[in-house]
């Protein structure tokens, strides 16, 4: 009798060993994605407000300050409508706060949100062990991690594009119509917070064209026509205006250099990109063999969702840009939660040795120091650059600021000050602040002594320029005839200058 009892005693005691040893797996795993987030939390919050705004960040806070009126008008008809969903939340976000590290911390949370964000989507798409590489891959992205310390809308989008992809994956699996309508709602936001999110949505929909079971063309035709409908306000800017007025000399065409540079900029310079490219060709190859063998039902596919979404943005944007270019590295960069899960996909099939650990450990390691010399790097200065004006002038100075859309630095840190002396802004009014140069020059011309002081602010990238004759020659001219040469003030990127008697 004893002995006849020892085979149900045994299968039950390692049923228990199995369950408890799964339970401790599972319990390794959170505790892992915890501590994960953690330090990616510190490598964005660290230092946050340590920098001055620059010129993008200026303007998002100066977007967020109109009025009603004037916040739809540019919405409408200018770039507002570019992240609309960001601009207005930091339009009630500025009611609790004005800081630097204030104005950027929204971006910084979105950031940490989407670590514990990619291993669930991860999770679904390549596998646990590799959602878990994910995780730390995006952590420690010297990418990700600078634009989470910007004062712009990009960890937002790429948070809103990871949920979109998450009610995706579980809309075509489980068909279940909550899921769609809950993938149009994300998606939909997603393309309110930058338009080049809705390449991500075509990412998706190519990818169905490698899924083996019946397919749901139909809803998603119907779901997508919904996105388009609801998104439609917010795209006709696009629509509207004449492609040549999107283009501006900085954006670049796809070249081979270019494509060099978003390459460094998705998995790191240096060495960092040998070792993402690597972990990048290994995922692509573990995809490509479960094309007619598949490991799990599905898998096929949803390797193909990240291969799709990590190149389809990418192939879309460069035969754009033939045309009119728009090759901008950070319009890219929903591309990158792609581009870690691909990474981790491949971690996972390099088991030699343990291989694919070891490189995304070595590509994490690597990573931190490009971020801290980033931390260190200057943005344009307009902290100090407005303070020599605000601690020099006095009330009824005339300030001119070029080129005009340079305006939200000096504005930010103006209205930041409590103490500062009430200016005349000269400029050409786009942000509804200042008047027009050509003011400045009746005004000088029908009265050359109304201002005591004139203060120039010139942003210029390149060599610094000590002169406005590439700016206003006529400003340069009556401005050196009234005041005689100026003192001059250099900072990063952004040059003072003085005119007084």
């Amino acid at each position: 009798m004893p002995v006849a009892s020892e085979p149900p005693l045994a299968h039950s005691v390692s049923k228990q060993y199995f369950s408890w040893d799964l339970e401790s797996a599972r319990r390794g795993r959170v505790l892992l994605l915890i501590l994960l987030t953690l330090a990616g939390a510190w490598l964005r919050l660290f230092h946050l407000g340590a920098q001055s705004l620059w010129l993008d960040e200026g303007a998002t806070v100066t977007l967020a300050r109109m009025t009603w009126p004037n916040f739809v008008h540019l919405w409408w008809c200018c770039e507002a409508s570019f992240q609309g969903t960001f601009f207005l939340l930091i339009r009630a976000w500025l009611h609790l706060g004005q800081s630097e590290a204030w104005v950027r911390l929204p971006a910084a949370v979105f950031g940490i949100a989407s670590i514990p964000l990619i291993y669930l989507v991860a999770r679904k798409l390549v596998g646990v062990i590799p959602a878990l590489a994910s995780a730390a891959m995006l952590a420690f992205s010297p990418t990700h991690v600078y634009y989470s310390r910007e004062a712009r809308s990009y960890t937002m989008t790429i948070m809103l594009v990871l949920v979109s992809s998450w009610f995706f994956t579980r809309a075509v699996d489980q068909k279940r119509e909550r899921d769609w309508a809950l993938w149009t709602l994300f998606s939909a936001l997603a393309v309110y917070s930058h338009y080049f999110a809705a390449l991500v949505l075509v990412a998706q929909a190519c990818s169905l064209f490698f899924h083996k079971k019946p397919t749901p063309w139909g809803r998603l035709i119907v779901h997508g026509l919904a996105i388009l409908a609801i998104a439609a306000p917010g795209v006709t800017y696009v629509l509207r205006v004449p492609p040549q007025a999107m283009n501006f000399p900085w954006m670049p065409k796809p070249t081979p250099k270019q494509l060099l540079h978003l390459a460094l900029f998705l998995g790191g310079s240096g060495e960092k990109l040998v070792l993402a490219a690597i972990l990048w060709i290994a995922g692509a190859i573990a995809i490509h063999r479960e094309r007619n063998g598949e490991s799990t039902p599905g898998s096929y596919w949803r390797g193909m969702l990240v291969i799709s979404w990590a190149a389809v943005p990418i192939i879309l944007t460069g035969l754009a840009s033939l045309l009119h270019p728009i090759f901008v590295q950070r319009y890219m960069i929903f591309c990158l939660p792609a581009t870690v899960m691909l990474a981790g996909r491949g971690m996972a099939v390099l088991p030699k040795r343990r291989l694919g650990l070891w490189l995304v450990i070595a590509l994490c390691v690597a990573s931190v120091p490009t971020i801290f010399i980033r931390d260190r790097k200057p943005h344009e200065d307009w902290r100090s650059a407005t303070n020599v004006i605000l601690t020099s002038a006095q009330a009824g100075d005339a300030v001119v600021i070029y080129p005009f859309y340079a305006i939200p630095g000096f504005d930010y840190y103006r209205q930041l000050d409590p103490h500062a002396p009430v200016l005349h802004l000269f400029t050409q009014p786009y942000y509804g602040v200042g008047d027009n140069d050509k003011t400045l020059l009746q005004a000088l011309s029908s009265d050359s002594r109304e201002f005591r002081h004139v203060w120039v602010m010139v942003r210029r990238e390149g060599p610094a320029r000590d002169n406005l004759q590439n700016d206003s020659p006529a400003v340069a001219a009556k401005l050196q005839s009234v005041f005689g040469a100026p003192a001059i003030w250099q900072f990063k990127d952004i040059t003072v200058l003085e005119f007084g008697r």
